[in-house]
C-alpha cells in the first residue's frame, strides 16, 4: 500500500494539470464524470485504508483517535478528489500531447 500511495503522489500533480486541461477547453463528456464518480469511490477506499501510510508515528503517540480520525476522513476525501480527476486527466494529458505533435 505504501508504495501505491508513493507513486499516486508522483503522479497526482500531472492528472491534476491534465484535468484543468480538460475541462478548461474541451466538451465534459458525461462518460468521464461517470467514469470519474466510480474512481472516487475507489479512492475513498484506498484513502482511508491507506492512510496509516501517511501519518507519521509521533501523531499516533500524542494524539488520541477521535483527533486522527479528522485527518483520516480529509486523506480519505482528498484522494477521492484526485482519483475522480484521473478520467479527466487522461483525456486532457491526451489532447495536451495531440496539440504538442501537432505543431510540431
Amino acid at each position: 500500500m505504501a508504495v501505491l500511495i508513493w507513486i499516486l503522489g508522483i503522479l497526482y500533480p500531472l492528472i491534476f494539470y491534465g484535468a484543468v486541461v480538460y475541462f478548461a477547453f474541451m466538451e465534459i463528456e458525461p462518460w468521464v464524470v461517470i467514469v470519474g464518480a466510480g474512481a472516487a469511490l475507489l479512492g475513498l477506499i484506498i484513502g482511508f485504508f491507506g492512510w496509516k501510510e501517511i501519518v507519521p508515528p509521533r501523531w499516533r503517540w500524542v494524539k488520541g483517535n477521535v483527533d486522527l480520525l479528522g485527518s483520516r476522513v480529509s486523506t480519505a476525501l482528498g484522494h477521492a478528489l484526485y482519483f475522480f480527476f484521473i478520467p479527466a486527466g487522461v483525456k486532457g494529458l491526451i489532447y495536451t500531447i495531440e496539440l504538442i505533435i501537432e505543431k510540431l
